[in-house]
């Protein structure tokens, strides 16, 4: 019976993106909190949150400080912080800091900061917000600074960030469904770039490019419902229990078990903050044997009954 399954786990009947199941369900918001031409001397400090975030030379280059370290920046690069911690950009090295919200503030009203001389930099500030909760080793597999540098104005992330910029100047503001969607698809691009580009991933995304830690995220993440065991993940995969569990856990951080579990705690929290499928649909479709033992892994995982979070939900709204 084992042999059967594993055979038939082995002969996927479509392709699966396991990166892609993983963005959709983090949820990732983009949007963008800072749009400016800026005259020297101009900077700004950003605090700490725990939110990717990203800068754009849109003309000019501007130096970036974090974590100990200053990083120059040309124009048509971006730079992005995927642990959202504290930096600051200027346009030099020594300047005067500004809290990035004033900033903000100030283009919103009309009466921008860094307007007396002449014109140097255009800078693009984006964000990305995801759902917390939702517990997930890839961005803990991302470096504190990402730099992509000599962009092509055809490349489609440029093309992205002309047309981000394009709907700003059209709108004369930098909220609408429309920007949100595209700084989304932005990150997602620049994410698929770093991924591409650099043979030396870490964690999570070093996985997703070893075929047999690839295969077994893929079964995971396409089948979380399967009462899965190390027996039938190992047979799969082609590797002894010990090689599987050695080699998923230097990779990834945690045991396949343990990661099976926190994915299925994921889908769980996804599905009844966007869905409206009763809690006995979500544990079938997620791998639980009842609603009862969902909806106490549930508590136990955030705290509160899934009726208790619903409900917490329809209040917000």
């Amino acid at each position: 019976m084992l042999k059967n399954v594993a055979y038939q786990l082995k002969c996927p009947t479509s392709e699966f993106n396991v990166l892609d199941d993983v963005i959709d369900t983090l949820r990732f918001r983009g949007s963008i909190f800072f749009h400016s031409c800026l005259a020297a001397p101009w900077g700004m400090s950003l605090a700490s949150i725990a939110m990717p975030r990203f800068h754009i030379a849109m003309a000019g280059g501007f130096t970036i400080g974090a974590g100990g370290r200053n990083i120059d920046v040309e124009p048509m690069d971006i730079v992005m912080v995927p642990d959202g911690g504290m930096h600051w950009i200027a346009d030099q090295v020594g300047r005067e800091l500004v809290p990035s919200e004033q900033a903000g503030d100030a283009c919103a009203l009309g009466s921008p900061l860094f307007q007396q001389g002449k014109i140097t930099n255009k800078v693009m500030c984006g964000l990305v917000e995801y759902d917390e909760a939702i517990k997930h080793p890839i961005l803990s597999a991302l470096p504190s600074i990402i730099q992509l540098s000599n962009i092509k104005s055809n490349d489609n992330i440029w093309m992205t960030v002309k047309l981000i910029d394009a709907e700003i100047n059209r709108t004369k503001s930098k909220k609408n469904s429309i920007i949100d969607r595209l700084t989304e698809v932005l990150f997602i691009q620049l994410l698929n770039n770093y991924i591409d580009k650099n043979e030396h991933l870490t964690g999570f995304l070093s996985a997703l490019k070893e075929p047999r830690l690839n295969k077994i995220l893929q079964l995971i993440h396409q089948h979380p419902e399967r009462q899965w065991t190390l027996d039938i993940i190992s047979d799969a995969a082609g590797m002894s229990r010990a090689t599987l569990q050695r080699k998923f856990t230097t990779g990834i951080g945690v045991s396949p078990m343990a990661y099976i579990s926190r994915w299925r705690m994921a889908k769980a929290y996804q599905l009844l903050k966007y869905s409206n499928l009763s809690l006995e649909d979500i544990a079938e479709v997620i791998g639980f044997s009842d609603a009862r033992t969902l909806r106490h892994a549930f508590k136990e995982q955030y705290g509160e009954t899934p009726s208790q979070f619903r409900n917490k939900l329809r209040v917000q709204i």
